[in-house]
């Protein structure tokens, strides 16, 4: 079985922005909330990274929340090639107010080497 390990550029695209807050770190995302004691702007992001196991591979991050689906996607790519998908969104959480969301990777031929949620509150 092959070993696939991260590159160099794959962890200059996994690099928390400054003033980011990790919610979660690994290969399968996060199922958490946002909670704000005032009145806030928050970028919510899914980073991830994989590697295609064959042609035709593709990684998408989706984030979940109150039902919409927000999706960012790479591929498809030949075999051996890293594939990298971001995306975010941007709400407002109101005091008191509780966000569920889910967010995640899915791959078609293609393995998930490592996944990122984080967020960030907009000034």
């Amino acid at each position: 079985m092959a070993h696939f390990k991260l590159n160099e550029l794959d962890d200059q695209f996994l690099d928390l922005p400054q003033g980011a807050v990790l919610i979660a770190a690994g290969t399968s995302g996060a199922e958490s909330w946002l909670e704000r004691d005032k009145d806030a702007t928050v970028r919510l992001v899914i980073a991830a990274v994989a590697v295609a196991t064959a042609d035709a591979a593709a990684l998408e991050a989706t984030i979940e929340i109150a039902g919409a689906n927000a999706r960012g996607e790479d591929g498809p790519a030949p075999a051996d090639t890293h594939l990298q998908a971001l995306h975010s969104v941007q709400l407002v959480v109101r005091p008191g107010e509780r966000i569920s969301f889910k967010a995640y990777p899915t791959v078609r031929n293609a393995r998930v080497l490592r996944t990122l949620v984080y967020s960030a509150d907009l000034h």
